[in-house]
């Protein structure tokens, strides 16, 4: 069962004493001292519920921030902590963090039925990217005072739907996968700031088609031992998927197992990477809006379906129906907006 806090940590996440903007550093040595303390969320001894704190967070100044509603909500409130450790970075693993997250499966942790991941594997790969734990790069500007996002995922529920316009007129725009924008942009909008991607997310992908710009941010989520070799390849330059390594960000095994754990509370494999994305935003953003989320029949399965294609449950991998029960309720609590069409 899912408790408020234990006594370690008994309290709302607090803003940092100086009230300052998340800050970064460029420089990767590992030390405790940036280490956030671990915080539990239940109420037994399952260490797989607890999480670091990122100790550099700070509440938004925004006055109609979705953290209010958050955290005053009965369902959501007790599980809400946007000051968790979100990225991990060079900075932020030595040994003995490796060792406490090797114990769970990955992308939950670093062990894996198959093959070992080692701890100097995960180093080498988080030296190529930058020591930053922040997915908001705001270098040379101050933080805007809110911050509104739209996550937009790949459903066929946004063909016809003339959403374009106002997905581009938020603050940040966040895609995932095959993240067709040419030539749909009258239903899904043409920015994308943020894309949440796996190795596999471009297999079917073009490489003209690859959503490589330098205002795009990349949040990648390791899931196999492979993904390690992949993320050398981009630090390296040496990947078809050519972009920028600075503009790489790693979701953060915590993470991984918080939204999984405490979130979904589901059997399956992990969450859909359209949910890992709505994660990452409902914990970062003051105003959120979903997009193209909840699978269903009456439309394809993508919105850029040439041909109807049914969409199909795998429940295995993914459920896709606890997935929509989430978004139903954040967003009849007002903390998120999800674009229902006429179908849910």
């Amino acid at each position: 069962m899912i408790a408020n806090r234990n006594a370690a940590d008994d309290s709302q996440p607090q803003p940092a004493s100086d009230g300052s903007d998340v800050t970064v550093d460029q420089v990767c040595i590992p030390t405790q001292s940036q280490l956030g303390p671990l915080f539990h969320l239940t109420n037994n001894n399952d260490t797989k519920f607890s999480f670091r704190r990122n100790p550099k967070w700070n509440k938004s100044r925004c006055a109609e921030t979705l953290q209010t509603t958050a955290f005053e909500s009965d369902e959501f409130g007790p599980i809400y902590r946007p000051d968790i450790q979100m990225l991990i970075n060079c900075n932020l693993l030595d040994s003995s963090e490796y060792w406490r997250m090797k114990k769970w499966e990955i992308p939950f942790g670093y062990n894996y039925y198959m093959e070992n991941i080692t701890y100097e594997e995960v180093r080498d790969v988080l030296k190529l990217f930058p020591a930053d734990d922040t997915i908001f790069n705001f270098t040379g500007r101050s933080r805007p005072k809110c911050i509104t996002c739209a996550v937009v995922g790949n459903g066929g529920i946004l063909n016809g739907s003339r959403m374009g316009m106002e997905i581009d007129q938020h603050s940040y725009v966040f895609r995932v996968n095959e993240a067709y924008t040419k030539g749909y942009e009258e239903d899904v909008g043409k920015r994308t700031t943020h894309y949440v991607f796996f190795d596999r997310s471009l297999r079917y992908v073009k490489p003209e088609d690859y959503p490589i710009s330098q205002n795009t941010t990349y949040i990648y989520v390791p899931c196999r031992k492979d993904d390690f070799s992949y993320l050398r390849a981009i630090g390296e330059r040496t990947a078809e998927f050519n972009v920028q390594p600075e503009h790489v960000r790693i979701i953060h095994p915590d993470f991984m197992r918080y939204i999984h754990f405490v979130w979904m509370r589901v059997k399956s494999f992990r969450p859909t990477t359209g949910a890992i994305m709505t994660m990452i935003a409902l914990h970062t953003c003051d105003k959120l809006s979903l997009y193209g989320l909840g699978y269903n029949t009456k439309y394809s399965n993508h919105y850029f379906d040439r041909k109807y294609k049914k969409f199909r449950v795998v429940r295995l991998s993914h459920d896709h129906q606890r997935e929509i029960r989430l978004w139903d309720s954040l967003d009849k609590e007002g903390i998120v907006y999800w674009y229902r069409r006429d179908v849910f």
